[in-house]
């Protein structure tokens, strides 16, 4: 699949468009022929009635929809509210299935041909929608006409003068008798004319009016969950009935002549029908029928449409299953290029993955060593908290494991002898300077969480100063800093993105400009539907990432000063809470109200879910790699938290009720991937260790019920900062001790909502309900 297509592909809705490349097109066929047909029993009556109405003549001209239908009850009973039924179900099936595959195919290609033209949302949808409509009738025609002609005549046999028949096939027999082939396609021409633009307007308006009817609910809604069931099949009826009024007002004078010249004996022209009518009722002869036909085309548009986007998410294949560990695997061993590549710009992320995979080999080398040792209960604990595979005695690859170590471990000691010699290692060396100074290696921390009942004062958390800089036109609901801490942004339930450079806001606080007022915010970004979640930045490259509730995750080049809009974008099943970059930047997972992440390839926006779930039922809140991206940790709704494995997305961790029932709301790695932070709506900030799951520390005192409240560490892990949505303060912690040592008031109007550290100064931003975005630095 070719990206870019992927890529700009918009959904019909947000919160339920699917696209074609996503469904299952056997069981869409299958289980679509069997709803439409329920729709069909449903609806046929009222297409009998329209169709007697538009061929009355005499004093049948005067009968309204309900005399016509009192009418054909009493001659014919309920049976004849069904004439020329078996017809039709048998031609719409093949025409359905031709009718849906031209729609979705157009509909893409439709939407990258209108791509250059930056139209707005509503007028992308009418246009994408209208030509899908269009192609879409244009090819079921040529099966849809015959069966209207034949149907049409079962519908008015026996009706002010119509000839009778046996059923549908002695219609077609004789048709073709007296006209041949020709005869079944009477009135094509008047079809198509019909029709196609019928169903051209029908998409277009149900397209842009749901633009149209979703921007308006997001202006008042901003609640953290996505729109209800109800809510959505609600919003699809309303575009239905629209689409409907607007279709029907334009086609019906067509629908009319075209009817009549089906089912009249005498094979007139279009001009002497047009003739008649006229003649017959004056202009409004031709909006006969206008009432069961808007109440028609409304009931089966609104009937279809709810049908076939439940139909969609019933045949969705949500993501390419991963049924072993062995295809994420080649896809992350597919990123080492890249993290090769980063030591060129800075190293530290090579190193940092170079010595997690080093520990892993020596883990496994202990616990095989151990259990051939036949030490079982100490290789089972030590693969426990290192949380490496236990593998079966029989295993092949654990052969020889015992002289494997015992030689690595020799040949160890001798370099190191003849190192001692020279004055130091290479190994040291490298270690040293692997790091660009940015972070620290895995196996080290600022911190040493592993000290039980700490004892002694608590650290003192230095003065900061803050700064309201900037305001959405909605609450603000995240913001994210750059891994170089040079630039962070804001994303807002207006939909908006703010970006900002971190060097003009300290600059703006020493008010020493010399050029007058310096203006932090550099870009704004507008390209969401729906308010923003949560944002992220390329460990490498100009790009910022937003994940928003119209299921989208968008790509920001935030090096091209003209930008606005975004340049990629994913199109996701679900809301989408979370995302985050791995640290080679060629993947990203997703935390979505689908309860597992969704791992995407950056480059192909391949989508993977790992068939490994744990049980898990719930959406995620947060999703976060470590620093190596040898694990993630997802912050679930259900109050657990669990940590994955980055290469084969098996879930080592589980910490079931890590909140109890609570959200949790955020989770975060230290920077040596041991230990995990996370926060909840029960109040809680707790501190998780790794390779045992064991409750190491809680800080307590802030409230946290209602918002995604954010718990995170200070950028040298020695203290952990939240928010208090009750005394709209900052809260701080020791994070060694556990004690709170500073309480400061946000500035804020209101609950703060997002708390987000820079990862290399001892600065800091918080957002609010009040729609303000504040940032904090200490003062000298």
């Amino acid at each position: 699949m070719d990206t870019t297509t992927r890529a700009k592909i918009p959904s019909l809705h947000h919160q339920t468009e699917i696209n074609w490349d996503n469904l299952d097109k056997t069981k869409l066929y299958v289980v679509g022929a069997g709803m439409f047909s329920g729709v069909t029993v449903a609806l046929y009556p009222v297409s009998v009635i329209k169709t007697r109405m538009q061929v009355a003549t005499g004093e049948a001209v005067r009968r309204n929809a309900l005399a016509t239908f009192k009418n054909i009850l009493k001659v014919d009973g309920v049976p004849g509210l069904y004439r020329g039924f078996g017809t039709v179900i048998t031609g719409a099936i093949p025409a359905r299935i031709i009718f849906l595959t031209a729609l979705e195919t157009t509909k893409a290609a439709s939407l990258k041909l209108v791509e250059p033209f930056k139209l707005s949302e509503p007028v992308q949808a009418a246009f994408a929608n209208g030509l899908g409509g269009l192609s879409a009738s244009l090819c079921s025609q040529a099966v849809f006409v015959p069966i209207d002609v034949v149907s049409q005549k079962l519908m008015v046999q026996g009706y002010s003068g119509h000839v009778r028949y046996k059923g549908g096939l002695d219609v077609a027999q004789k048709i073709i008798k007296a006209d041949g082939i020709r005869g079944l396609y009477r009135g094509f021409g008047l079809s198509v004319m019909t029709y196609s633009p019928s169903s051209a307007v029908w998409w277009a308006s149900y397209g842009s009016s749901q633009r149209i009817i979703w921007s308006a609910f997001d202006r008042w809604n901003d609640k953290e969950s996505s729109p209800s069931q109800l809510t959505i099949v609600g919003v699809q009826a309303t575009g239905g009935i629209i689409a409907g009024a607007v279709t029907s007002c334009v086609t019906t004078p067509i629908d009319t002549i075209k009817t009549r010249l089906q089912v009249n004996q005498n094979k007139p022209k279009a001009m002497e029908v047009v003739r008649r009518l006229i003649a017959e009722d004056g202009w409004k002869g031709f909006y006969r029928g206008l009432g069961p036909r808007f109440f028609s085309s409304s009931a089966w548009g609104t009937s279809m449409i709810v049908c076939y986007e439940y139909l969609k998410r019933l045949c969705a294949k949500v993501e390419e299953l991963v049924s072993s560990s062995a295809l994420l695997r080649d896809h992350h061993l597919a990123a080492q290029p890249e993290i090769q590549r980063t030591r060129g710009r800075g190293g530290e992320m090579d190193a940092a993955v170079q010595e997690a995979k080093l520990l892993r080999q020596v883990n496994t080398l202990i616990v095989a060593h151990l259990r051939d040792q036949n030490l079982t209960q100490a290789a089972s604990a030590v693969a426990a908290a290192t949380m490496t595979p236990l593998a079966p005695p029989d295993d092949d690859s654990s052969v020889g494991s015992t002289h494997q170590l015992l030689r690595l471990v020799a040949k160890g000691l001798a370099v190191e002898r003849d190192e001692a010699g020279r004055g130091g290692g290479a190994f040291d060396s490298a270690t040293a300077t692997g790091y660009g100074g940015l972070l620290p290696p895995p196996g080290t921390n600022a911190v040493d969480f592993s000290v039980q009942d700490v004892k002694g004062s608590s650290k003192s958390f230095p003065k900061h100063e803050a700064r309201h800089v900037s305001d959405h036109k909605n609450v603000v609901r995240c913001a994210k800093f750059s891994p170089d801490g040079k630039y962070f942004a804001s994303g807002s339930g207006d939909t908006s993105i703010k970006f900002f450079e971190v060097a003009k806001i300290k600059q703006m606080m020493l008010g020493d400009s010399k050029d007058g007022p310096v203006r932090p915010v550099i870009r704004t970004f507008y390209d969401h539907m729906q308010p923003i979640n949560d944002l992220d930045f390329h460990p490498v490259n100009p790009i910022l990432i937003s994940a928003a509730k119209d299921n989208t995750i968008r790509f920001f080049d935030f090096s091209k000063t003209v930008a606005r809009k975004a340049y990629r974008v994913i199109q996701d099943t679900h809301n989408v809470r979370s995302v985050c970059f791995h640290p080679c930047g060629d993947y990203l997972l997703a935390g979505t109200d689908h309860p597992v992440a969704h791992l995407y390839d950056i480059n192909t926006f391949t989508c993977y879910l790992s068939a490994n779930s744990h049980n898990s039922s719930a959406a995620i809140n947060q999703v976060r790699y470590s620093s190596t991206g040898s694990l993630y940790v997802t912050a679930s709704k259900d109050g657990s938290l669990r940590i994955w494995d980055g290469i084969s997305a098996e879930c080592v961790r589980p910490i079931i009720g890590a909140h109890a029932s609570s959200e949790v709301t955020s989770a975060v790695f230290t920077k040596d991937e041991r230990y995990v932070l996370s926060c909840g709506k029960d109040s809680c900030i707790k501190l998780w260790e790794v390779g045992s799951g064991r409750l190491v520390k809680q800080y307590v005192g802030a409230v946290h019920r209602q918002y995604r409240c954010q718990a995170v560490f200070n950028q040298t892990e020695e203290f952990v900062l939240s928010t208090d949505e009750q005394n709209s303060e900052v809260v701080i912690w020791d994070a060694l001790t556990s004690e709170n040592v500073a309480r400061l008031p946000s500035g804020h109007t209101g609950a703060p909502r997002w708390l987000g550290h820079s990862p290399v100064e001892p600065a800091f931003v918080t957002c609010g309900n009040d729609r303000s975005v504040r940032f904090w630095k200490q003062t000298v």
